[in-house]
């Protein structure tokens, strides 16, 4: 709902955009919570910028490719759902968020002949991907355990 039910404020809704948030925690949003990100707005053109604030949340690339590379990276914060962050809470490094994350990447860790046209994912024909998100206990409100 582009966080109009947690922001009453919040008359845009998601069809203008609003409510988007990522482990990069963008400064570059111009309404965050319900609220235009104009204190401290930066403009480096007539229709973009940055601003004091910042919107982050935990991220999952869950297929992240072309025809040669793919992974996938869990991004998690410490914070749960879209936070409003300010100052050194935003930063790449030291921030709520690991902006950068963890990811899997099968050419990187050494197989270089998994994917690719004519390997053994062959990106030259359609394939399926799946995506599974284990719980310690195999249950949809168990604890997070493997993905």
């Amino acid at each position: 709902d582009g966080g109009m039910s947690k922001f009453p404020n919040n008359k845009a809704g998601a069809k203008y955009g609003t409510g988007y948030c990522d482990s990069q925690c963008p400064r570059d949003i111009k309404f965050i919570n319900g609220e235009a990100n104009v204190e401290g707005w930066n403009a480096t053109s007539a229709n973009a910028g940055t601003g004091n604030y910042g919107t982050c949340c935990s991220e999952m690339d869950i297929w992240e490719a072309n025809n040669d590379a793919a992974a996938f990276t869990p991004h998690p914060c410490t914070t749960d759902g879209q936070t409003r962050c300010s100052g050194d809470d935003c930063a790449r490094d030291t921030g709520l968020c690991d902006a950068d994350g963890c990811d899997f990447n099968s050419f990187r860790l050494g197989n270089t002949t998994f994917l690719g046209k004519g390997m053994t994912v062959d990106t030259s024909k359609p394939f399926t991907v799946v995506t599974q998100f284990l719980t310690n206990d195999n249950t949809s409100t168990g604890t997070l355990s493997e993905i």
